[in-house]
């Protein structure tokens, strides 16, 4: 769709399309439950509705778990909006109404998703409805013509049945269709017994194509703005990564860095881009996901934004990100490293963790022999052990026959170096490589020569990351009309900001993280000087809320003083304090100012939890219930709740007043 064009200062509301509520609804929010949500944002004067993503995730409720970049989520279909239930007999209608009934009567009301059981039932339901119309010829007929306008479903269905037939496993275990040729999917669909299957996840799919475009299309009615969210990663079991192998690392991992927070890295477990291969089709795949969002909204999310700068890339043996490196990145031969001073028995001391004898009998005592006999090997003539072939990486020490705290160490052991080998015989600095126990055997001039090459690779990593970064964001921006909006949190290169402004992607500002890091204090930036082209977010779904964070934090002074008000921040974040947050947030010089729904709700009594922990979206780093099953107000009772809407008029009203202002 295309974005109309930055004329104006815009406003939104992020909502997960999962949290929204109708007496309408199954459970679960819907598609169709997005134009009443657009009324109401035009009649208070909300500009934008922002999503997050709704690709198909199977048994993950995390959204950013899919299963397809293209397929979307049979949770989010309107049941009786189905053409094929308005033609149901009545005695089949009294069946399926029966069921729905059960549905609601369970789940209607429920403060949080139970994702499982809506799952459950509500597929029951659609399967029900498929079932008594899957003879209708015209229903066929435009199953076929839907899936020949849009071939990814034939993957996808394909994917889904076989999928089922070998019990749920990943792809990668698979007895049969491990590689999806042209001649194996033809077989798929070929085979009579499976068309019925690979037919109703079709009927499903352009069913909810449907319901989404006239979704999006009364909500642009309503004059409000739709935005998608796009996440950078697949899972390694996906219809994708099945289907469309070569654009993947079948060797790296996506994940993170060490850090104050993970002394070990992050590892997502997320396979990283051959962004080589996608290039030499012309970024074929990733026009097309670009093209199926643009069927929906005019902006979209850029999810993790820095993925397509550079990525931190873990062996696939792995199970930790410690071993990680930056791609692309500049890489150091063994000439190179020579030239730093350091030989090439050196090499070795610092690529290859080195274990003494007398540190093994001291740590793992009577389970050394059995360690040695497992995972290492000694070297000749010496009390010293280098770990064996048979090692590839932290995940097969975790599989040896010995006690869990005897792997662990011996995977400390693993970690234990200060360069990580690449391919062709190229070596990067490990992130924390003074750590390395044998770092400090070298000398002065080694140690010297080892932290300037350190640093001389991260200058020249960081022209290979912006002429990266430049490349494929300016693909994504030329390929469609909508607005993209980047999440540029973390820590970021010095060459993302400049690279987003040239390109007129939009950046993130999260108020309370937005801050001048490198100032004495770390004061936060004001607001009111973000620059135009970013988003203001003063809380997101992987954040607590406004309120959540106000009565956790005690940095509210900082920022408390950078929105522009005087004295001690109110101890409480009741709605007289909300509203002179959200005043003072309206001021922002960002072209969008997007708030949390929970954070417009707080502007009056009675309408959030008691405990704003009830509230949150998610918890990164958490699994539990408590995440990804908020569900919102119900729209109904958001229409029909007057002071809400008086006092979201004035404080928008007056936002239009003073940001059009000459």
């Amino acid at each position: 769709m295309t974005f109309p064009g930055l004329t104006k200062y815009l406003t939104g509301v992020l909502v997960p399309v999962s949290a929204l509520r109708t007496g309408a609804s199954l459970g679960i929010g819907e598609f169709a439950d997005l134009p009443p949500l657009a009324g109401w944002c035009a009649e208070v004067g909300l500009d934008l509705i922002q999503i997050l993503p709704v690709n198909d995730t199977g048994w993950q409720p995390s959204p950013y778990s899919a299963l397809s970049a293209f397929a979307l989520h049979p949770l989010y279909l309107r049941v009786e909006s189905l053409p094929e239930y308005e033609s149901l007999p009545p005695a089949d209608r009294e069946d399926v109404d029966a069921a729905i009934g059960a549905l609601r009567a369970a789940h209607g009301e429920a403060p949080r998703i139970d994702y499982s059981a809506v799952l459950d039932a509500k597929s029951a339901v659609e399967r029900l409805i498929y079932d008594r119309c899957a003879r209708d010829e015209a229903m066929q007929s435009a199953v076929r013509d839907f899936v020949s306008r849009h071939p990814w479903v034939r993957e996808y269905a394909a994917y889904k049945v076989i999928k089922a037939e070998q019990a749920g496993a990943a792809w990668q275990q698979w007895t049969e269709f491990r590689d999806p040729t042209p001649e194996a999917l033809a077989i798929i669909w070929s085979d009579e017994r499976r068309v019925p299957e690979l037919t109703y996840h079709a009927w499903v799919q352009m069913r909810l194509d449907e319901q989404l475009r006239a979704a999006s299309a009364a909500v642009a009615d309503h004059g409000v703005l739709l935005k998608g969210d796009l996440p950078i990663l697949i899972n390694e079991d996906s219809v994708d990564t099945w289907a469309c192998r070569r654009y993947f690392s079948t060797r790296l991992r996506a994940g993170a860095p060490p850090d104050a927070h993970s002394a070990t890295g992050q590892n997502w477990g997320l396979p990283i881009y051959d962004w080589d291969e996608l290039a030499r089709d012309d970024y074929r795949w990733w026009k097309e996901r670009l093209r199926q969002a643009d069927r929906y909204y005019a902006a979209y999310r850029i999810d993790h934004v820095l993925g397509f700068f550079r990525v931190w890339s873990i062996p696939a043996d792995d199970v930790t990100g410690y071993l990680g490196h930056f791609s692309p990145g500049a890489v150091a031969t063994r000439e190179r490293l020579n030239r730093a001073g350091l030989e090439h028995h050196r090499i070795r001391w610092l690529a290859e963790p080195h274990i003494p004898g007398n540190v093994l009998r001291e740590n793992l005592g009577e389970e050394s022999d059995a360690a040695i006999e497992l995972a290492l090997q000694q070297i000749e003539g010496e009390d010293l052990y280098l770990f064996g072939p048979g090692i590839r990486g932290e995940r097969d020490i975790m599989t040896l026959d010995c006690s869990q705290a005897a792997r662990d160490w011996l995977a400390e052991q693993y970690r234990d170096r200060a360069l990580v080998r690449l391919e062709h015989d190229t070596f990067v600095p490990v992130w924390s490589f003074a750590a390395c126990s044998r770092y400090g055997t070298l000398s002065d001039d080694e140690r010297r020569g080892f932290s300037t090459l350190a640093d001389e690779l991260r200058e020249e990593s960081e022209l290979l990351w912006e002429e990266q970064g430049r490349r494929l964001l300016t693909f994504m921006r030329d390929t469609t009309e909508m607005l993209p909006c980047a999440e540029d949190l973390g820590a970021i290169p010095d060459c993302v900001p400049g690279a987003l402004a040239d390109l007129g992607v939009l950046g993130l500002r999260i108020p309370r993280w937005a801050r001048r890091w490198k100032e004495p204090g770390q004061p936060h930036i004001p607001p009111a000087d973000y620059p135009f082209l970013t988003v203001c977010a003063p809380s997101v779904h992987d954040t607590s809320t406004m309120r959540g964070w106000w009565l956790e934090d005690d940095d509210r002074y900082g920022f408390w003083r950078s929105i522009g008000l005087t004295g001690e921040p109110p101890a409480d974040y009741d709605p007289s304090t909300a509203r002179l947050v959200t005043r003072c947030l309206l001021r922002t010089g960002s072209a969008l100012c997007v708030f949390q729904i929970q954070d417009l709700l707080a502007l009056v009594d009675r309408l959030v939890p008691e405990d704003p922990a009830h509230e949150r979206v998610n918890t990164p780093g958490t699994v539990g219930d408590q995440n990804w099953s908020y569900r919102t107000t119900p729209l109904e009772t958001l229409c029909a709740h007057d002071e809400l809407r008086e006092v979201l008029r004035a404080l928008l009203d007056e936002r239009r007043r003073r940001m059009e202002a000459p």
